[in-house]
């Protein structure tokens, strides 16, 4: 069941990866778009010029206002509107900021901007539009007017702000407008990224890592869409269709990989609703882009009923997670409340986004509560994020202790029996990859003699003495094991092996000698020891337990040698 649903997470990463390369390839292409020159100047200051405009009535009006498609205006009649400008500086340009018009400007009669006729535009099909143009300088008075066109989008319709000054003081105005998305965009751009390199090098250690890789795509998603939703981005691009185009692409590119974080993050059990629309909001972007490719549609054409798909993903999102907070309430796989709230903060705060576009014209920031949802989801998330990275940690410091105690003999502290099994058999297993393997099997003399004569305790300082000189002659080229009452064994795993294990055996002798030379000692010290190599060009037909087996044959004939030698007493000549 597991490997089935890590194959499902594979497949669903793939997607909604290529969903998001997708994105990016759709973008980039409308960089090499051709856009509308424009002269830039360098004087002059910022002057709103959005009220005093008048109609063909004579009538003064005020930008705010001023255009309602519910007075049954038709696009094939245009509204009509003049203004005077007595001073004009060398460089003055005119920013004008406008949502589902078409709009021609004209300077004492000629034609200063067109955008389009009838309504129709030559490709700007509806949505924010920004115009940035010069305006003729070297005359005392310019009379301004404003050919006005609604288009078939024109349910929300609007002109924002029309400014005059030069191109550095507009360019200024506008990026203060725009500090929240700029800094916004940045964070989350670099937020995001992070959080997907976080992931993927985190996949082997944190079990819901896939989380980490789909926030930090939506984040990079969001960030990018939300930076070509400002009218910094148009003026930069220099062609309004493509800023349009590359917003829309973005953020629905984010869809599918927020609808994943969701489901990986939060529903940890198989419900079915926030599955399904992340499927359908994975293959409703191609389909669209195919779609505009061939001409049928585009991503402007279709952005109501992305906004409303949107708000439906939103809603089944929200009740799901709220379902599922009432099935796990009291278990150990609810997240804290804070993480629900903040989801709950973000889905409302795109709502808001999405009330306040249908029902105000033209703002400077379509996406303003989403982004403050963002930063508190975002903060949120972290916190959880990093509390459950400081649990893991807890647990794998606590898991690594409870280990170490696991493989440790508790008498001596080297490896235990177990802990002399794990590497024995992970080296059986890869023993073609090196060139030797030493096994050194130990067995201390009489254990049993010294337990009669001198008590239990005489006995367990006789192991402590020889697992202490096991270990500083054998610990320090290999590991050691307390594989029985009195016997140890030592594993070499080394190019050169026999060369380290006789220094090791040289050692070893000495510091028996040393023990056994001290007046004061409680009793001789005699180890037997057997050392046989696994070498890979001569003995790879052996399997290990044989090279061991050869090891404590050695060994107990070394036994039999230091009992014929040293035996004091019948009792010690025994060899047991």
């Amino acid at each position: 069941m597991k490997a089935d649903e890590e194959k499902v997470d594979l497949f669903m990463f793939v997607i909604i990866a290529s969903v998001a390369v997708l994105a990016f390839i759709s973008s980039v292409s409308f960089f090499f778009a051709e856009g509308k020159d424009n002269i830039l100047g360098n004087k002059g200051a910022v002057t709103d010029f959005s009220a005093g405009w008048k109609s063909s009535d004579g009538i003064v009006l005020s930008i705010n206002g001023m255009i309602d498609s519910k007075k049954g205006i038709s696009a094939d009649v245009p509204v009509r509107i003049t203004k005077s400008i007595e001073k004009v500086n060398d460089g003055d340009m005119l920013y004008i900021h406008s949502r589902n018009l078409v709009i021609n400007i004209y300077a004492n009669g000629e034609p200063m901007y067109i955008t389009g006729e009838n309504g129709l535009s030559a490709g700007i099909s509806g949505f924010d539009n920004y115009i940035l143009t010069s305006v003729p300088s070297g005359k005392d008075k310019i009379e301004l007017m404003m050919e006005i066109y609604f288009t078939e989008y024109s349910e929300q319709c609007g002109i924002g702000s029309i400014l005059l000054g030069s191109d550095s003081k507009l360019i200024r105005r506008l990026l203060s407008e725009n500090i929240l998305p700029v800094i916004s965009g940045v964070v989350f751009l670099v937020l995001g990224i992070a959080l997907i390199i976080f992931g993927v090098s985190t996949r082997k250690k944190i079990e819901n890592y896939m989380s980490s890789v789909y926030f930090g795509i939506f984040l990079v998603m969001f960030a990018l869409g939300s930076t070509f939703d400002t009218s910094w981005s148009h003026i930069v691009l220099n062609n309004t269709p493509h800023a349009e185009y590359g917003q829309r692409i973005f953020l629905s590119a984010a869809l599918p990989a927020f609808l994943a974080f969701i489901d990986k993050f939060f529903i940890t059990e198989h419900t079915y609703p926030v599955k399904i629309m992340c499927i359908l909001s994975v293959i409703a972007f191609p389909t669209v882009m195919i779609m505009q490719a061939a001409g049928v549609v585009t991503l402007i054409s279709v952005g109501t009923y992305y906004l409303i798909f949107m708000a439906v993903c939103g809603l089944v999102a929200f009740e799901e997670i709220f379902v599922f907070m009432i099935k796990t309430r009291g278990t150990r796989a609810l997240r804290k409340m804070r993480d629900y709230v903040s989801v709950y903060v973000y889905i409302a705060t795109c709502l808001m986004d999405i009330l306040v576009f249908i029902s105000m014209p033209v703002g400077n920031d379509d996406l303003f509560f989403s982004r403050l949802g963002l930063f508190v989801m975002s903060a949120v998330t972290l916190i959880s994020w990093f509390g459950d990275i400081l649990d893991m940690i807890k647990l794998g410091v606590q898991a690594g202790r409870i280990g170490k105690i696991a493989f440790t003999d508790a008498n001596t502290g080297i490896g235990n029996v177990a802990a002399f099994k794990s590497e024995f058999e992970e080296l059986e297993s890869k023993k073609y990859m090196h060139k030797y393997i030493a096994v050194v099997q130990f067995d201390v003399n009489n254990l049993k003699v010294i337990n009669d004569s001198r008590g239990h305790e005489a006995g367990d300082m006789l192991i402590k003495s020889a697992a202490d000189i096991i270990n500083k002659s054998f610990g320090a080229v290999g590991n050691c094991y307390r594989t029985g009452g009195d016997e140890f064994v030592a594993l070499v795993v080394n190019d050169h092996a026999p060369i380290e294990c006789e220094e090791a055996i040289y050692r070893f002798n000495k510091l028996i000698d040393k023990f056994n030379d001290d007046p004061e000692r409680p009793f001789d010290l005699r180890i037997a020891y057997g050392v046989a190599y696994f070498q890979n060009d001569k003995t790879a037909n052996k399997t290990l337990k044989e090279i061991h087996k050869i090891a404590d044959e050695r060994m107990y004939e070394n036994k039999k040698m230091l009992k014929a030698r040293y035996a004091r007493t019948a009792e010690e000549a025994i060899i047991r």
